[in-house]
């Protein structure tokens, strides 16, 4: 049996919950799988074998050497291997795959063993000193991922390439944050991670988390992010770091810890120690006070420490004439909460600055608040009357609502918008910003497109206009109700579901495979040179069995090699009922 065939086997013997752990550990993307063969096929490729070898712990590695010389070995690090699927455990005892050990054996022999990348030495800081950086990046971090919450609640973000984001989002993003353009494209990653946001369609949309996210004190959502990255540094490389106290070296235990770490591939290690950075458990390569409580998973104990070190917060706004309000330091999550959803950031710190504006306030009438209940809102944030500009902006903001209307026209795959205002259509319709949606008037006098309603939508509050989504009762749908949906969809596409899909793909091959599964099958048996049990029906109507060798597939027929009787065959595809890989 080939190497893919052989992983795809292991894997179908293990239950949900490792297949979960294991695609989480190894970092593969289960998302578009078809069976289990794709599930093996990522795991046996060169770099996500390279990254699973180079993060193998000095046990681990000294396990994986005891199973290839058929020498003694701890059993329980043996386990650890299997569960990377590295190895399989047969009627034997513990076998490594072909495409592990040759890996294995590529970073043993080459003359530039990989070691752990350089970084900056740790620096001789106090320890009062480590925590105080820690907890900046800390804020840093919620500030951030809140901040990206709310800029895909309200923007239309595209996907650029394979999960990536384009250039001006990111600029948008780092020049609120006051970060660079680095930092900003790796909030979108941590999102991502963090089950805060999810890529549907060739769109950023919000994931099945933020929801949570945004209930949550900033103690709860740092521990969110560290429960998240102990899964990623694994029960291995937590026992490895257990030993480790405040003020230590993260660089140094992992260069004696691990043989083959090298931060230039795309390891495991990789993104622990880059994530142990941006969520405050080490600052310049010494670890925080609160690192070994999270590393021994007592992250009740890590967050009091966290949140004893955080920004205290205040209640009040200091709201200008300008229509700019100004946060000394941080607010409460309630209060933060209600504030974004009838303002625009400016720039986001310790120190924060907002802007109400027509488009902003338009975002809180669609989520059900009345122009009251924002003046309302206004009144308990700011410790005076509000300046006569806000009051005119509500008012003008209020009369204007719902004046420039997007609806699904009835025939599907077109948006039409709609207003009273045929001025304002007419000025939309000839606006240069607005030429790629290809917009012309109906012969009602409304503005029709071919693009989805949501993109028109965010298109034209880009360009400045303050539009509503409406549906085919004329009702305003309110922004959170959309991104419920995505919500709901992204969890729809969890691991543990896709797993599931992968087990009923499973049971279907062996049930009722359909044209597209016998030939997925033959198709493997040939890439792989695999021995295949074949099931047809002859012309008498008997069916006939087979134990064969695909080697190609022509003019709907499949030649093969027949095992048991040592002759080629060629078998039309359409009398096959099941084949079976052996």
């Amino acid at each position: 049996m080939s190497d893919q065939l052989q992983v795809a086997a292991a894997l179908r013997r293990m239950d949900d919950q490792a297949l979960v752990k294991l695609a989480k550990i190894r970092a593969i993307n289960t998302t578009h799988f078809r069976d289990f063969f794709d599930l093996a096929d990522a795991l046996t490729a060169p770099k996500s074998a390279t990254a699973a070898i180079a993060s193998l712990s000095n046990k681990q590695i000294d396990a994986l050497v005891a199973i290839i010389d058929g020498s003694k070995f701890d059993a329980k690090v043996a386990q650890e291997l299997e569960e990377l699927a590295l190895v399989e455990k047969t009627k034997n005892g513990f076998a490594i795959f072909d495409y592990a050990q040759n890996c294995f054996q590529e970073l043993s022999n080459s003359k530039n063993a990989p070691r752990l990348a350089s970084v900056a030495a740790a620096s001789s800081l106090t320890s009062e000193e480590i925590d105080r950086d820690a907890h900046l990046a800390i804020f840093d971090i919620i500030q951030a991922l809140t901040e990206l919450i709310f800029d895909l609640e309200q923007r239309y973000i595209r996907e650029v390439g394979k999960r990536g984001v384009g250039l001006p989002d990111i600029k948008r993003l780092a020049n609120h944050l006051r970060k660079p353009n680095d930092y900003a494209k790796q909030v979108f990653e941590i999102a991502l991670w963090a089950n805060l946001a999810t890529v549907n369609n060739g769109r950023w949309q919000l994931g099945a988390d933020y929801d949570n996210w945004l209930t949550w004190a900033d103690g709860k959502r740092w521990a969110h992010l560290a429960s998240l990255w102990l899964e990623v540094l694994g029960d291995a490389g937590a026992r490895e770091l257990a030993h480790l106290s405040a003020g230590n070296s993260l660089f140094d235990a992992l260069q004696s810890s691990y043989r083959f770490a090298d931060l230039a591939v795309n390891s495991r290690l990789n993104r622990v120690t880059d994530l142990a950075e941006k969520i405050g458990l080490v600052s310049s390569n010494q670890l925080a006070s609160w690192f070994p409580s999270v590393v021994a998973n007592k992250l009740s104990a890590a967050e009091k420490l966290v949140v004893a070190g955080l920004p205290a917060q205040a209640k009040k706004l200091i709201i200008q004439a300008d229509l700019t309000l100004i946060a000394p330091s941080p607010l409460p999550t309630e209060l933060e909460i209600r504030l974004r959803r009838i303002a625009d950031t400016e720039q986001i710190g310790m120190a924060s600055s907002y802007r109400l504006s027509a488009l902003s306030i338009s975002h809180g009438l669609e989520t059900g608040l009345s122009a009251a209940e924002i003046r309302a809102l206004l009144l308990e944030l700011s410790d005076r009357e509000l300046p006569q500009p806000v009051d005119y902006l509500l008012r003008e903001a209020e009369q204007r609502f719902g004046r420039l209307r997007v609806a699904e026209a009835k025939n599907a795959g077109h948006t039409v918008i709609t207003s009273e205002d045929s001025i304002l259509l007419a000025e939309i319709q000839n606006n240069q910003k607005l030429k790629p949606l290809a917009l012309h008037f109906s012969e009602k006098g409304d503005l029709h497109t071919r693009f989805e309603s949501e993109l028109v939508y965010f298109t034209l509050r880009d360009a400045g206009y303050v539009a509503v989504r409406v549906d085919d009762k004329n009702k305003v749908i309110s922004p959170t109700e959309i991104t419920e949906r995505s919500a709901v969809t992204e969890n729809a596409k969890s691991i543990a579901q896709d797993i599931q899909r992968l087990r009923d793909q499973d049971a279907k091959l062996g049930s009722e495979p359909d044209d597209d599964d016998l030939l997925r099958q033959i198709q493997l048996a040939i890439k792989n040179k695999a021995t295949a049990l074949v099931t047809l029906n002859s012309s008498s109507g008997e069916q006939i069995e087979y134990l064969i060798q695909p080697v190609g597939l022509a003019n709907g027929r499949l030649r093969a090699k027949d095992r048991k009787a040592d002759v080629e065959r060629t078998l039309p595809l359409a009398s096959i009922t099941s084949i079976v890989l052996q």
